[in-house]
């Protein structure tokens, strides 16, 4: 792992295997830390690539006007696959994650070879808006700290601190030792209220698979069938328990279902 200067910005970067290229997108926490299973599973025969956010861990945390959108992360992924010398490759993204992958496969689709979008949402509705709401008001009323230990509730659920605990405040270890100012963070939640390409989800035509959880407290399920009813020919896997980081609480499943859809797709593609 190790910071790269793609030009607009310099990121955190974890690059490990060899092979075709396949991008982990982290969710609203930002940290490539979170696909340490599938990295461990791909990268004998991918090359894995993941970072932290601009605005999270060790990348970069700008403060200008304009800094943050799903768009701009977006275009930081093109950056570093264009320093790394990828031109093209399979993409998951999870939660925002999946929101920036949307703005790939739209203005980018032909850097990508299939995409994963995984409890991710369309647009914000009135539960995610208030979940992101709440979060803001914890930052801002109670400070950085206080903002990640309720991240870490929000995003693991009761059943990853009752099983997998050490794994939980590992990476909430490594979000507390690298969190942002308040005005990033303030930022970036807003950026996941302002995410909405829900009018052009038809016109993604890189093969897809939509994954989703029954139980995630977080993102609800029916973005799952919404997102998956969107985009033409894609492919739903549904995940009965995991909350919202079902590829952490159940990785063995998770990597599973994506190997299916990835053998299909490269006959595909």
């Amino acid at each position: 792992m190790g910071r790269i200067d793609i030009g607009e910005i310099t990121l955190n970067v974890a690059d490990a295997g060899n092979g075709p290229a396949f991008i982990f997108i982290p969710g609203l926490v930002g940290l490539c830390d979170a696909w340490e299973y599938q990295i461990a599973h791909y990268s004998p025969r991918y090359r894995c690539v993941a970072f932290d956010h601009r605005g999270t861990g060790d990348s970069d945390k700008p403060t200008a006007p304009g800094s943050y959108s799903t768009a701009v992360i977006a275009r930081d992924v093109i950056g570093l696959m264009d320093h790394l010398g990828i031109d093209k490759a399979h993409i998951a993204g999870t939660s925002t994650g999946g929101c920036i992958l949307q703005n790939l496969a739209l203005d980018y689709p032909e850097r990508i070879r299939a995409c994963i979008f995984n409890n991710t949402w369309v647009k914000a509705d009135e539960f995610v808006t208030r979940v992101q709401t709440t979060r803001k008001r914890i930052a801002q009323s109670y400070g950085p700290e206080e903002y990640v230990k309720v991240s870490t509730m929000f995003t693991n659920g009761a059943l990853q601190f009752r099983n997998n605990f050490d794994k939980v405040m590992e990476l909430e270890q490594r979000a507390l030792e690298t969190v942002a100012p308040v005005e990033v963070l303030v930022r970036r939640l807003d950026m996941t209220l302002d995410h909405d390409r829900s009018s052009e989800l038809t016109k993604i035509d890189r093969p897809s698979l939509v994954i989703g959880t029954l139980d995630d407290a977080t993102v609800p399920f029916y973005f799952t069938e919404d997102l998956h009813a969107a985009i033409p020919g894609a492919q739903k896997c549904v995940i009965q328990e995991g909350g919202h980081y079902s590829y952490r609480r159940h990785p063995g499943v998770w990597n599973k279902q994506v190997d299916a859809f990835l053998a299909d797709a490269e006959n595909r593609i």
